[in-house]
């Protein structure tokens, strides 16, 4: 979700893999205890052991992982929760291997399409109930549950495989999906106490790809009894993780003390099967949106790393604490085109206008420091993982579109075509000069300090480049992710910077494209293309076939993306990380997919 450009990081490093009445709005409580725990609230004492300290830019909506969407969730969700399996740093920290967590063992191929998997035996919940093939049958049929449209079910249904009938099953009634679809007809099967079996509709052959299926924040499993207890009488909402006492854990850590907005503590669990990969005794999660401030606390020792912004990064660009490294990550801004305010908000000839009427090169350079400007939106790492290892963005198609952009001027940037777009588009919805000028909303979380530098250079440089006729006004927001404020209403925003990424490009670049086809219901933008989304099917069905066919038809989807402005690249991320003295990695090196292994760490004696 759109959070602070570099703090992007610390989803994909250390914490990734790492409300008594129902209903999904609910905002968390505080300090309440983990059910069937005695655990009080704890600051950092003497007696806390190894304590690890780190933030986040900004609080966890939920602890509903079927449900919320917001990359920060995978703070608790890797520390509380556990998965079918986890990746860990090997022996000598040159990579990650897999090992086992709910599930035992690789899964076993039945035939082309059927996989089972083994259930660890003796998993509990940390209030000591069974965790078993149940547990899992429950938690899959209540991500699909078509009454509670979970936003994250596409996870379950369409990852690194496509589960037989699953989207079926969550769509039913829907237009252009069977009327009804029982739940017997999904390929999600219990086969015994502690096996289960999917059925995947494509052939795949590497048990990796089942291990990656399941390995996100959201693939994991929901406490039968809670879920039951948090569910609203008409059945379309749940209260499930809207604060600690609407929740169970079953993760390495207790989320013991939960003071939102302030701090999160996680105190080891002794009891977990893989307590001994563990080294921290107690784990604090400070919320701080502000950047001065995380500069502070790192400064004084009270968080262990920093991610810095543009403002602060030439303090530290030269320390030898200091790391980078490239991500799947394209910074972006969606458009809205349902505004009912903004008469030009439907058409294409606007969003092109808006595309050609920014300087991403002086952005990344004067405002987002030390980022890459970018016209284009598969990332940099995009296809490195695949058999090749060759990169969408160093192949002949990518540089193919590189070039065409290039064409129109440095990353697109083109003040004249931007003019000439918009009167285009002011001509097509008959806007009258009594209707000028046009003012755009552009909103923004308010402490995204880099975007609302953005927002202020743009207020000054469109009144020129569109001569009067169309301006920006920036609207703030805060207490909530940029998805939610956009439902907040239509009316209420035109244009909202953003920072979606998504892993599995690594190995199919097409795939960074996910979030924003009509089939993703919990996608950032409300602009549909019928002829973009077919184009990323064909790019599905290449995908397991040859590697060059697909970069071929990926070229042919970003082109399309550009075509039709699906919405506006800005800047390819550069992480920036440094980690205090104390801290003792687990990888020698950044490793693309995994990170720096944080959770597995350990502090200096």
């Amino acid at each position: 979700m759109s959070k602070k450009l570099i703090a992007l990081l610390m989803a994909a490093m250390m914490l990734l893999s790492v409300a008594a009445a129902c209903g999904k709005t609910e905002t968390p409580g505080t300090e309440a205890t983990q059910p069937g725990e005695n655990t009080p609230a704890n600051d950092s004492t003497a007696d806390a052991g190894k304590v690890y300290k780190t933030y986040l830019t900004s609080e966890v909506a939920s602890l509903n992982f079927l449900d919320n969407v917001d990359g920060n969730s995978s703070t608790p969700s890797s520390y509380a929760m556990s998965q079918m399996w986890k990746m860990y740093p090997n022996e000598d920290g040159t990579n990650y291997i897999w090992i086992d967590d709910l599930a035992v063992g690789d899964p076993i191929q039945v035939d082309d399409y059927n996989w089972q998997i083994k259930l660890r035996e003796g998993a509990t919940w940390q209030n000591g109930d069974p965790i078993n093939a149940d547990t899992w049958m429950f938690t899959f049929q209540q991500q699909l549950n078509p009454k509670l449209q979970m936003r994250m079910a596409t996870f379950l249904y369409d990852n690194s495989v496509t589960i037989v009938n699953a989207e079926n099953y969550l769509m039913q009634g829907s237009e252009g999906y069977p009327a009804t679809v029982a739940w017997e007809e999904v390929g999600l099967k219990k086969v015994d106490e502690y096996t289960i079996q999917i059925t995947t509709e494509d052939v795949h052959t590497d048990p990796v790809t089942i291990k990656k299926h399941f390995d996100n924040r959201n693939n994991v499993p929901v406490h039968q009894g809670m879920w039951e207890q948090c569910m609203s009488a008409d059945g379309l909402t749940t209260s499930y993780g809207s604060d600690l006492d609407h929740f169970v854990g079953c993760g390495p850590y207790v989320f013991s003390t939960w003071e939102y907005d302030s701090i999160q503590i996680y105190t080891k669990n002794e009891e977990h099967w893989n307590a001994d990969k563990y080294n921290f005794d107690t784990v604090e999660v400070r919320i701080v949106p502000e950047m001065n401030a995380r500069v502070e606390l790192f400064e004084k020792g009270d968080i262990f790393s920093l991610s810095p912004d543009a403002n602060t990064i030439e303090s530290y660009i030269d320390d030898p604490r200091m790391t980078s490294y490239g991500s799947t990550s394209v910074t972006h801004i969606d458009i809205n085109c349902k505004n009912p305010n903004n008469p030009i908000s439907g058409s294409v000839n606007y969003r092109k206008a808006i595309y050609h009427a920014i300087d991403r090169e002086l952005a990344a350079a004067s405002i987002f420091g030390h980022m890459e400007p970018t016209g284009v939106y598969v990332n940099t790492q995009a296809g490195m993982l695949s058999e090749s290892a060759l990169t969408y963005r160093d192949s002949e198609y990518g540089n193919a579109v590189e070039a065409m952009v290039e064409s129109w001027g440095p990353y697109g940037y083109n003040p004249e075509m931007a003019l000439d777009y918009l009167n285009k588009a002011l001509a097509e919805c008959n806007v009258s000069d009594s209707q000028l000028p046009i003012t755009v909303k552009y909103c923004i979380d308010e402490g995204d300090t880099e975007w609302k530098a953005l927002g202020e250079y743009l207020m000054e440089q469109w009144p020129t480049i569109f001569e009067g006729k169309m301006n920006l006004e920036i609207v703030p927001y805060a207490g909530m992710s940029a998805t939610d404020f956009k439902l907040t209403g239509d009316d209420k925003w035109d244009l909202s910077p953003n920072d979606w990424a998504r892993s599995m490009s690594r190995t199919y670049p097409h795939t960074c494209f996910y979030y924003y086809l009509e089939s993703y219901s919990g996608r950032p933008n409300n602009y549909i293309v019928a002829e973009f989304d077919a184009q990323f099917q064909v790019c599905e069905d290449a995908k397991l076939g040859d590697y060059d066919n697909l970069l071929k038809e990926t070229q042919k989807l970003e082109e399309l993306y550009l075509e039709y402005v699906i919405h506006v690249p800005m800047c390819q991320s550069v992480n920036y990380e440094l980690f205090a003295d104390q801290i003792v990695l687990p990888v020698k090196t950044y490793i693309p997919g995994f990170g720096w292994g944080g959770i597995y760490g350990d502090l200096a004696e």
